[in-house]
């Protein structure tokens, strides 16, 4: 039991930390001043960027160029796969939902072009960056 205990602090502490690796220091103190929907989609886009490049934004940020879902939470990944965060989708309600209707979709099982198509059909009335699915369902493990 002691050792089950103490594999699962390793375990914690080796994923958070590399959790925290992944975004730059300024990034970090930005997601942890965030709460509820707004925190939980940005810790979906800093999980599974390769996910939400597949999805449309629909809140006219086409007009900023952006071309993803991604580009409303993320700014930059650089070289060494390090994340820096935009502000963009903190009061967004469009951003947040998109990503994390995409979340809850995939873990019902929905593919990237049921899901594709549901999003396009819903904000069918709204600007839309029109992103291309690139890999359909192929691209990348979702990380929860």
């Amino acid at each position: 039991m002691f050792f089950k205990k103490i594999n699962l602090i390793i375990f914690f502490l080796l994923t958070t930390q590399s959790f925290a690796l992944n975004i730059s220091s300024e990034s970090t103190a930005f997601l942890n001043s965030l709460n509820g929907s707004t925190k939980e989609a940005y810790e979906y886009a800093i999980k599974n960027p390769d996910i939400l490049d597949n999805f449309s934004c629909y809140c006219g940020c086409e007009k900023i160029k952006h071309t993803s879902n991604k580009s409303c939470f993320i700014k930059d990944i650089d070289q060494n796969n390090m994340i820096t965060l935009t502000s963009h989708s903190v009061n967004c309600p469009i951003c947040i939902d998109v990503a994390l209707t995409v979340k809850y979709l995939l873990k019902d099982g929905f593919t990237f072009k049921q899901i594709k198509e549901l999003l396009d059909n819903a904000y069918k009335d709204y600007p839309s960056t029109n992103t291309e699915l690139k890999n359909n369902d192929e691209c990348c493990s979702e990380k929860s």
